[in-house]
């Protein structure tokens, strides 16, 4: 999600968010955390407003084995992908305890949690708080892995749902859930939201919900004039109880 630092004073104006915001800055982080990534693999990236759609470049399903001691084989891309998708699991779970044994020491997680926090396993608590009060949920629907000299990537599609869209009946949402595995661990990781949808149909009416219900609330719970979240214990309590009280106005046509 984006990072911007915009001028929004909630007193002298009722500034609607700039819903375009939040499609460039993720559109900025998705080409430096690509160029990053794959380097010289053939990866072709098309990225629209906020959208990111992953073209790879995917080895043939008969993977090489690899010789164990006692004379057995062990599909490598089969235990990758057991790596990403128990982590996963874990992070979908809001278990950061359990997601980070999946991680290896010194780990570039920057691209995964929000640049508000350390990328480490006390940022991988509080990100993951935040977004169990946003009732975030997510599905992964399928994974792909790359090679790359001792690296494998593995790229799995997902769909997320997001400040509880679907209990007003929106969503789910795609995106992609990208990481890099070493020698059993994760060594780098990286989470796109595409939020071409997501973005006109639940972010910026929240937004403008909070930002006309709950004045006083609005810069204590996002950055960049409505374009960010902020994640601090005070706003992770807000984002919880606005978000089930947003729910209550929808259902009740009162949002």
């Amino acid at each position: 999600m984006p990072d911007v630092r915009e001028v929004y004073d909630m007193v002298t104006q009722q500034k609607s968010p700039d819903p375009g915001a939040l499609e460039r800055q993720q559109t900025k982080q998705v080409r430096s955390a690509r160029t990053r990534r794959f380097g010289a693999l053939a990866v072709a990236a098309v990225i629209g407003v906020a959208a990111i759609v992953l073209a790879i470049v995917m080895r043939n399903d008969e993977t090489a084995p690899t010789p164990a001691g006692d004379g057995t084989t062990v599909n490598t891309d089969a235990a990758t992908v057991t790596v990403a998708r128990d982590f996963l699991a874990a992070f979908t779970a809001f278990d950061a305890e359990k997601a980070m044994t999946y991680v290896a020491d010194g780990a570039n997680l920057s691209q995964l949690i929000d640049g508000q926090l350390s990328p480490d396993a006390e940022g991988m608590s509080l990100f993951l708080r935040f977004f169990e009060a946003t009732g975030y949920k997510q599905k992964v629907t399928s994974c792909e892995t790359t090679g790359a000299d001792s690296d494998t990537i593995v790229d799995c599609a997902i769909e997320f749902d997001d400040i509880r869209s679907d209990e007003i009946g929106k969503g789910p949402y795609p995106g992609t859930f990208t990481m890099t595995v070493r020698d059993g661990k994760i060594v780098q990781a990286a989470i796109f939201w595409n939020t071409r949808r997501f973005s006109p149909q639940v972010w910026e009416p929240f937004a403008n919900w909070v930002s006309e219900n709950h004045p006083k609330d609005f810069e204590a719970m996002y950055i960049g004039g409505g374009s960010n979240y902020q994640i601090t214990e005070e706003s992770i309590r807000l984002w919880e109880r606005h978000t089930r009280e947003y729910v209550e106005d929808v259902k009740q046509g009162n949002a």
